[in-house]
């Protein structure tokens, strides 16, 4: 990932880089602009996008904009015509912006008591662009000889994931024996989960210097739905025209969909559509169900379903 863009550095606009370890997500800057008198047109905001890893607007994500004495978070939730967020900026106030729920690079120092530049951009009128995105922190990883292995039944080529401290850092394949092994972890607290049935093993302590067996347990029944697309039955408006969007892919893709929790929980892999209270996401979670966040809006529904 190329080095963040920062065109505001006249303005003193500075980047804060986040302390992350290696293999840990995070939100990178990748970009900070200052808006030129054409495009500002005499607003005096902060406008801030969130990106998924493959460049994807991550529609719900939350912004920490901070100053003297107060903050306010603001969530992405724009339509995909304009920026995912903004927030305007009053005389001589000075604001700093970083995303929440995972640590983050910080954008310090925005301000709009600079000099006039043309009819678009007066003193305390003008505005920042601050594009965010998931990232994976690179680097040297410690040395270390941690070992997690164990045998999981009726998994062989089943693909199993690695999560350190709840973040996902590889997978690997089980063998025709039923066993999967990783190597050279750093000491943690590690969980391991098959994603082809959903089950998961841990958390469990690794020591970073010896062999930690760590087995899963019997297969699951299996389910009587592969994949549900659940909608909220709260959007009344937007859910049917969601679904007439997307209405090949369901029929492609021999879908089930509805507005069932109930239903859903008997799915292996559940889609939800836009934003679903905790006390869903908790019910699916507790059924086994993997859960893969989908956007509210329809074309970055669509764009999303899309997307290999």
């Amino acid at each position: 990932m190329p080095d963040p863009i920062n065109d505001a550095t006249a303005y003193d606009v500075r980047i804060v880089a986040a302390e992350v370890t290696h293999g840990a997500t995070y939100w990178k800057v990748i970009r900070v602009h200052h808006l030129t008198p054409e495009e500002n047109q005499g607003r005096h905001h902060i406008f801030i996008d969130a990106l998924d890893e493959e460049g994807l607007r991550l529609y719900g994500a939350k912004v920490l904009i901070e100053w003297d004495g107060g903050s306010e978070t603001v969530v992405i939730d724009k339509p995909a015509t304009e920026p995912g967020a903004n927030l305007p900026m009053w005389k001589w106030q000075v604001c700093a912006a970083a995303m929440l729920d995972m640590p983050s690079d910080r954008v310090e120092n925005l301000r709009t008591d600079h000099p006039d530049e043309g009819s678009g951009n007066t003193l305390f009128h003008h505005s920042f662009e601050i594009v965010f995105q998931r990232a994976v922190a690179a680097g040297v990883a410690e040395p270390s000889d941690g070992r997690l292995s164990g045998k999981v039944p009726d998994g062989a080529g089943h693909t199993i994931a690695l999560f350190l401290d709840g973040e996902q850092i590889a997978t690997t394949a089980v063998g025709d024996d039923e066993q999967y092994q990783f190597a050279h972890l750093v000491a943690g607290e590690y969980l391991c989960r098959d994603t082809d049935d959903g089950r998961e093993v841990g958390p469990v302590s690794v020591d970073g210097e010896h062999e930690t067996l760590l087995d899963f347990g019997e297969a699951p029944a299996p389910r009587p739905i592969a994949r549900y697309m659940l909608f909220d039955a709260e959007q009344t408006l937007l859910a049917p025209f969601q679904l007439e969007l997307v209405a090949d892919y369901l029929a492609e893709n021999v879908l089930t969909f509805g507005f069932s929790v109930a239903d859903a929980s008997q799915a292996r892999e559940v889609m939800v559509v836009g934003e679903q209270t905790d006390a869903i996401l908790q019910a699916l979670h507790e059924a086994g169900c993997q859960v893969t966040p989908l956007p509210a809006d329809p074309g970055a529904l669509l764009k999303a379903l899309k997307t290999p």
